[in-house]
C-alpha cells in the first residue's frame, strides 16, 4: 500500500491510501486556506514594515541637513543682533564717556607722550566689521610686534623636533642646497611648529598680513613694524634659524600681497651683513620690484637685523662722508639718513619723497604689544615727539577693533609738541 496526495479543490488536500490492487481503503481531509492565508498576510506585513523603515530612513537623511542648515541660519542671525546689540552698546558708553562716565575693560593700555602718562582701555573683540575711525591724523604708524614667544608658550603643547627643524632650515642657510619654492619649505615648517613654543612667531607673521590690510583699510600712509633686532642674534641658534626661515617665506608671502594690493615694501637693516645671503636677496629683489608699484597704497617699512643706535651711526657716518667743512650738520641732515632701507643708495631723491609723503621718518604713534614699557632700541632719533601707546595683549593677539580704538584715542590725544 502507498499514500497519495491528490488536490480536490483550491482549498484542500486530501491523502487516499491505494491497496496493491488499485483499491482505495482511507482517506484523509487536509484544508490548506487557512495556512496558505496566514504566511501571505504575514508576508505583506514584513514587507509594509520594511517599506515604512525604508521612508523613515530617508526621510531623516534629508530632513537632518535641513534642520542644521536652519539650526545655523538662526544662530547666525543671533550673532548679527548681538553685534549690532554690542554697537550700540559701545556707542552709548562712549556717549556715556564723553559726559564724565569711565567704563573699564579687561585689558590696559598705557599711553605716554609730550610730558604725560594717561591709561586707557580696549575692549578685546576680533570683528572686521569695526567702525573706520574718521580724520585720525595718522599718517606714520611704528609697532614693536612683541611677545610671539610669550604666545606661543602659552599655547605649545608639543615638544620641538629639533633636527627635523635644522633640516628644513638649512635650505636657507646652506647656499649649496637648491631651493624649489618658498610653499613647499613653507608648509613643512608650519607643520613642524605647529603646537610647540615657537609657533608664536609663525602666528605672528600671519597678523603682520593681516594688521598691514587693516592699516591700508584705515588709510595709514606708512607702517614702521620691528622684526629683529641686532640682540635678537644673540638668542638660541634654532630659535634664530626658525626665525630667519619664517623671514624667507613670510618676505615672499608679502611681496605676492604687495602685487595684489599696491605695498612699498622697504627694509631696514643697518646690520644688513648679519642677515643669511639668500635672504639678502630677496630682500633687496622685493623692495626693487615693490617700489614701482602703482598706485601704491602704503609703504611698510620692516626692520630686520636692527639697531637704533647703529642707525644713528651709520647716519653720522654717511653724512661725514659727504661733509662740507663750511656746512655744520643739521636735525634736518641727520633725520634724512633715518629709516634707510637697503636699495635707498640708488634711489635717494625717491625714498626722500617716499618719506616725505608717508608723514616722514618721525611717526605719530608707536604701539608696543605685550605689556613690556621700553622702546628696545628701536626708532631712538625719529621718536622725539611720538605718542607711545603700550598694551597688554601679545601681538598675535591684537585685532582690528585694538587698531580702531588706537586711532580714536591719538585723534582725542591734546598734542602740543613743546608750546
Amino acid at each position: 500500500m502507498q499514500p497519495v496526495l491528490v488536490a480536490n479543490s483550491e482549498d484542500a488536500l486530501s491523502w487516499i491510501l491505494i491497496d496493491s490492487r488499485g483499491h482505495g481503503l482511507a482517506k484523509s481531509h487536509l484544508p490548506i486556506r487557512g495556512n496558505v492565508t496566514a504566511i501571505t498576510e504575514g508576508f505583506e506585513v514584513i514587507t509594509l514594515l520594511f517599506w515604512t523603515i525604508f521612508f523613515f530612513s530617508c526621510l531623516l537623511c534629508l530632513s537632518v541637513p535641513l534642520f542644521y542648515g536652519t539650526l545655523s541660519g538662526v544662530i547666525h542671525h543671533c550673532n548679527v543682533g548681538f553685534q549690532l546689540l554690542s554697537a550700540l552698546t559701545t556707542s552709548n558708553e562712549q556717549h556715556s564717556n564723553q559726559k564724565g562716565g569711565v567704563k573699564k575693560d579687561r585689558f590696559n593700555i598705557t599711553t605716554a607722550g609730550n610730558g604725560d602718562n594717561r591709561s586707557g582701555q580696549v575692549h578685546q573683540r576680533s570683528s572686521r566689521a569695526a567702525t573706520t575711525p574718521h580724520d585720525h591724523n595718522v599718517k606714520h604708524l611704528a609697532v614693536i610686534m612683541d611677545g610671539n614667544r610669550r604666545y606661543g608658550q602659552r599655547h605649545s603643547v608639543e615638544t620641538v623636533c629639533v633636527k627635523e627643524l635644522e633640516d628644513v632650515c638649512e635650505f636657507i642657510f646652506n647656499e649649496d642646497m637648491p631651493l624649489f619654492g618658498v610653499e613647499p619649505i613653507f608648509k613643512r615648517l608650519a607643520f613642524l611648529l605647529k603646537r610647540t613654543k615657537l609657533d608664536g612667531h609663525r602666528v605672528g607673521g600671519e597678523k603682520l598680513l593681516e594688521f598691514v590690510k587693516d592699516c591700508i583699510d584705515f588709510n595709514i600712509s606708512m607702517l614702521t613694524v620691528y622684526a629683529f633686532s641686532t640682540e635678537n642674534w644673540s638668542r638660541p641658534a634654532l630659535e634664530v634659524k626658525v626665525l630667519m626661515t619664517l623671514f624667507y617665506c613670510y618676505f615672499e608671502r608679502m611681496r605676492q600681497t604687495a602685487r595684489k594690493q599696491g605695498i612699498f615694501i622697504r627694509f631696514i637693516s643697518p646690520a644688513f651683513e648679519m642677515i643669511p645671503s639668500r635672504i639678502r636677496r630677496i630682500m633687496v629683489d622685493i623692495e626693487e620690484e615693490t617700489r614701482r608699484h602703482v598706485p601704491r597704497r602704503i609703504v611698510v617699512n620692516v626692520c630686520v637685523s636692527y639697531s637704533g643706535r647703529d642707525e644713528i651711526i651709520n647716519a653720522c657716518n654717511g653724512l661725514l662722508q659727504k661733509r662740507n667743512e663750511y656746512s655744520p650738520i643739521s636735525t634736518g641732515d641727520l633725520m634724512s639718513q633715518m629709516l634707510r632701507s637697503v636699495t635707498q643708495a640708488d634711489h635717494e631723491e625717491e625714498d626722500a619723497s617716499v618719506l616725505f609723503d608717508g608723514g616722514g621718518a618721525e611717526p605719530q604713534i608707536l604701539l608696543r604689544t605685550s605689556g613690556e614699557q621700553r622702546l628696545s632700541n628701536f626708532l631712538l632719533f625719529e621718536c622725539a615727539y611720538t605718542e607711545f601707546l603700550f598694551v597688554d595683549k601679545t601681538w598675535p593677539e591684537i585685532n582690528r577693533e585694538d587698531l580702531v580704538k588706537l586711532l580714536q584715542y591719538h585723534d582725542k590725544r591734546d598734542k602740543r609738541y613743546g608750546k
